[in-house]
């Protein structure tokens, strides 16, 4: 059975950075332990640790979550209306990827969960009977 996934409230909180600092400096400062800081504020010692370790190495700033850049391709792959320009790029973007598994040396048949790599070595394009 296990124990159960997600959080207990169902939600996932969010600490704004006065908040982490304010933690933080109650553990270097005031020196509270982890597990005081846990029982006080509901959360887990772990990400405590990692916050601390995380100001220690880069200051406030390294408490400032940094934005993922997304994969601009997947929107126009998902996309039901393509513009003539959008349908050159996303083609283009799919030869490249093409290009560089070639390069790479193996060669993708099928699509999602039926998708299989095969390598060219494993091909054989010459029949060594004659």
């Amino acid at each position: 059975m296990g124990r159960p996934k997600g959080s207990l409230t169902g939600k996932r909180r969010t600490f704004s950075l006065e908040e982490k600092l304010k933690i933080i400096h109650e553990y270097l400062d005031e020196h509270q332990s982890y597990g005081e800081l846990q029982n006080r504020y509901a959360i887990n010692r772990g990400q405590i640790h990692a916050w601390v370790k995380r100001y220690l190495e880069g200051g406030a700033e390294g408490l400032i979550p940094k934005v993922r850049q997304k994969n601009p391709m997947m929107a126009l792959l998902h996309k039901k209306h393509l513009s003539a320009e959008e349908k050159l790029l996303l083609e283009n973007f799919q030869l490249r990827v093409e290009n560089a598994r070639l390069k790479k040396g193996y060669i993708v048949k099928g699509a999602g969960t039926q998708k299989e790599y095969i390598s060219i070595s494993d091909l054989n394009t010459k029949s060594s009977k004659n």
